[in-house]
């Protein structure tokens, strides 16, 4: 949209403001999705809501380690692995805008959100009373190369998922680098549902598996796991240069490791480094790693009517079980800032970097480890938990308003 455009659509969008107030969220996923639905029926009939989103879907990515080697082992509700959301927000009639594109910049000064269109339309502007980030963040591998573990940047995800999946089924040699949750999840359902098919190494930077828990002996257990069932371990080292594979050398690409080996492969996913969606926002809003300062009552440190939620946020342990404790803070404190209500009323944000994880390796009973708040669990616990479905069966409650991710009702 050229200047004078984007001034008049501005211009309008401030006399329309007039007469109602306008919440704007970035992001339409497990913070943004239910701030939106929970706005819509709890803020003043005269508050609409703008959704900015690359995508017109909801991606349930926990499951990603499963769907991204075949989708139908999900179960009978694999097909919720992608649901649209606008029918449901769209029953709220006027009240309710959405914006096919990408935040391309925040002026807090005007309080306006510049929007880059899907499919190359143009730009367009929207100005907010509220502003409520929650673009989330992306793993990288330090690549900067998508594989559908999250949500991708300009909302193909399905594509990505695809091509993924795809990669997966023509390869031999697969190298998952990166023994966090997501790879060691990823290279047991490789492993579990091509068996001998295939050969999957998975690579860890520590001297164990699941370096974020503080006892080794989880870790430990899901190497033993691993092992069992054909997938073989590299710890204490990490790739330092992927480089196409040299004439003669079997394999589609090398991976050169810290310890100076060379590895051939057909093919090499990285799920390590997880960087910030917040390339939107101006640098003085952010931490020196590019994730939003944060005050205690979900607000972006320096601004008025600015909140964030989930992970883009500065705050750590960026897994889904922090969510709610953000969302329900924002939520609480954006509606009585509407009530005209300050810090006096506000409810404060206590961040805890408790982990709580369930961590599945193939369908198979019991190839699971579990870690909630320092205890060590059985592995049954965590088959039962996520290894049968990876919880598929909680996509639509959340993707259609009903309940959060941690199934608060919205």
């Amino acid at each position: 949209m050229s200047s004078p455009s984007l001034h008049l659509y501005l211009l309008s969008t401030r006399l329309i403001g007039e007469m109602t107030s306008n919440i704007v969220i970035i992001g339409a996923s497990y913070s943004g999705l239910p701030a939106a639905h929970y706005l819509l029926k709890h803020a003043p009939e005269s508050w609409t809501i703008t959704l900015i989103n690359p995508s017109t879907n909801f991606y349930f990515n926990p499951a990603a380690p499963r769907a991204l080697v075949e989708q139908s082992i999900l179960g009978k509700n694999n097909a919720d692995l992608f649901i649209p959301f606008l029918p449901k927000l769209e029953k709220h009639g006027s009240r309710f805008t959405f914006l096919h594109g990408k935040a391309s910049a925040v002026d807090t000064n005007s309080k306006t959100v510049t929007v880059a269109l899907h499919g190359g339309k143009g730009e367009t502007g929207v100005t907010y009373d509220h502003l409520i980030i929650a673009s989330g963040a992306n793993t990288s591998g330090g690549t900067g190369k998508e594989w559908g573990f999250k949500h991708a940047r300009d909302g193909n995800t399905e594509e990505i998922v695809a091509n993924t999946r795809a990669a997966v089924k023509a390869a031999k040699k697969i190298v998952v680098s990166g023994a966090g949750a997501t790879g060691v999840e990823f290279a047991g359902e490789i492993k579990d549902f091509y068996g001998a098919e295939k050969e999957v190494l998975i690579i860890s930077s520590s001297e164990e598996l699941l370096p974020q828990v503080p006892r080794t002996d989880v870790g430990a257990s899901a190497r033993k796991i691993l092992t069992k069932i054909g997938v073989k371990v590299k710890t204490g080292v990490k790739v330092v240069e992927e480089r196409p594979a040299t004439k003669g050398v079997e394999g589609v690409v090398e991976l050169v490791l810290s310890n100076g080996e060379v590895l051939s492969a057909d093919l090499h996913i990285a799920t390590w480094g997880i960087y910030p969606n917040t390339s939107f926002l101006a640098k003085d809003l952010l931490d020196s790693a590019g994730w939003i300062n944060m005050d205690e009552y979900m607000r972006v440190r320096g601004t008025q009517n600015v909140w964030a939620i989930g992970d883009v946020t500065h705050w750590g342990n960026r897994k889904l079980t922090t969510v709610d404790g953000q969302w329900a803070v924002a939520m609480q404190n954006i509606l009585s800032s509407i009530n005209g209500g300050g810090e006096e009323v506000f409810k404060k944000y206590v961040h805890s970097d408790e982990l709580l994880m369930a961590v599945p390796m193939g369908r198979r009973f019991a190839n699971a480890v579990v870690f909630i708040k320092g205890w060590k669990l059985w592995g049954v616990i965590g088959w039962l938990l996520k290894g049968r479905t990876y919880m598929i069966e909680a996509a639509r409650p959340v993707a259609e308003g009903i309940v959060t991710s941690g199934r608060v009702k919205i």
